[in-house]
């Protein structure tokens, strides 16, 4: 099945319309009583365990699922059984809407497909909740803001990075004015090599499918500063370089079960000992040829592992970030450097520890004020406890109060992804990128 078959026509014309900032979210929510009908694209392993078993699991009696859409008819027939699901299931997207009439659409695609589904979804008239990223380049991003000017429909990015309890907390602590006013923040992001070779093996290692870990991984980072800071990104420039995967690995095979450097390969990995993946991917390779445990040293893997960036806000604070996957840790340390202050926050593991450590340190010091420590307990749910806030909110009750702004909008998604995109086009041609101009959004001091 093709793209094309799929969505029959995507309405996409890039570019086609110059529009002003999206603003504003209205709710989805219908009257009381009544549940939401909602449809399911995209039946990979996020789309099935995170969305779809516990859409059924957890908000049955507020959510009703109408329709599953996949490209992939095995792996799709696969995912209604594993997710419990008794609705029909549709390899066409827009047989889908036009047979099961959803009000929201909740696209879990690959990333490099968001903006054709997201956009045919609002020309037929649904609510959209998409995956993150938004999408992986600046032309699909101008044709999903064209869209929703032309449509009305609604867009909420599944941002669940600002939902942990701890991170909550630190925004909390920085809306008080408990460090002043930002001047720099620094956040370093650590991922082992053994868990950055599961983004090598599937389409994520490849640009066109996944715009790179750039976007497709730290638009969870970027977002979350942009939130911290309640400012959008005015300019970024960036290093990165792949050392460790692709082109540089001794060892080469088709993929991990036909390799026959099982026992010298340092990354060998056998899917067959998963029943789930092997069930939802493996089994069903024959319909599309996707390849779940690809080789990780394959030539064609054009993503990199080290990305170093600076990014500069439009309210004049400033962003020294980093992204490693090429460490043998993981975990990740922020801290926002104020005009009153230091408040820094060290995660260790992957979730880790039951309880994430805020350590505020006042600027002046000749007053001998001891440095302030805020612990904040989460549990062990999706996130670091994040998910199930996040899906209350989208499932549960939409007008719950939000007062800290945690439901992304599609500017937001816009503007974190703008950021990973323009650290790459940095990283190509070695000067720095402006936001402005990438699409019609002009970047704001104070977002709205």
């Amino acid at each position: 099945m093709d793209r094309r078959k799929f969505l029959t026509s995507t309405g996409v014309a890039a570019g086609a319309l110059i529009v002003s900032p999206a603003v504003g979210m209205a709710s989805t929510s219908n009257p009381k009583g009544k549940k939401r009908r909602m449809a399911l694209v995209g039946t990979g392993i996020r789309g099935v365990n995170m969305f779809g078993r516990d859409l059924l699991r957890n908000y049955s009696e507020y959510v009703e699922l109408v329709g599953l859409c996949d490209t992939n008819p095995g792996r799709l027939q696969y995912a209604a059984g594993y997710i419990g699901a008794t609705c029909p299931t549709f390899t066409n997207l827009e047989e889908m809407i036009k047979k099961q009439k959803p009000e929201v659409l909740i696209v879990t695609t690959e990333d490099s497909v968001h903006h054709e589904v997201i956009i045919k979804g609002m020309e037929m008239g649904c609510d959209i909740i998409t995956e993150k990223p938004l999408t992986i380049d600046e032309v699909k991003a101008q044709a999903i803001l064209d869209a929703e000017k032309r449509t009305g429909r609604n867009i909420i990015v599944t941002f669940n990075y600002r939902y942990p309890p701890y991170r909550a907390k630190m925004k909390e602590l920085i809306v008080s004015g408990l460090v002043g006013d930002i001047n720099t923040v620094d956040f370093h992001w650590n991922i082992h090599h053994s868990h950055l070779m599961f983004y090598m093996q599937r389409w994520h290692g490849h640009v066109n499918k996944g715009g790179s870990l750039w976007v497709h991984k730290a638009t969870h980072h970027f977002d979350m500063v942009n939130w911290f800071l309640d400012s959008e990104p005015e300019q970024v420039f960036a290093y990165a370089s792949l050392d460790r995967f692709g082109k540089n690995g001794k060892y080469r095979g088709k993929n991990c079960r036909s390799c026959e450097h099982t026992a010298k390969c340092p990354y060998y990995w056998d899917i067959t000992k998963n029943e789930h993946l092997m069930g939802l991917y493996v089994n069903n390779e024959k319909h599309d040829g996707y390849i779940r445990d690809n080789c990780v040293f394959r030539e064609s893997i054009d993503i990199y592992e080290r990305h170093a960036a600076v990014v500069k806000y439009k309210n004049g604070a400033m962003l020294n970030y980093s992204l490693t996957g090429d460490t043998d840790y993981d975990g990740y340390w922020i801290a926002f450097n104020g005009t009153k202050g230091r408040l820094e926050a060290r995660i260790e593991g992957y979730p880790g520890k039951s309880f994430a450590e805020m350590i505020f340190t006042p600027i002046d010091r000749y007053t001998n004020e001891k440095p302030k420590i805020y612990r904040v307990e989460y549990t062990p749910d999706g996130h670091w406890g994040g998910d199930p806030l996040m899906k209350d909110k989208l499932f549960k009750d939409p007008n719950m109060p939000d007062p800290l702004g945690q439901q992304a909008t599609l500017r937001d998604g816009v503007m974190s992804v703008l950021i990973g995109i323009a650290a790459r086009k940095s990283v190509a041609t070695g000067k720095p990128v402006d936001i402005k101009g990438l699409t019609s959004l002009e970047p704001r001091a104070k977002r709205v």
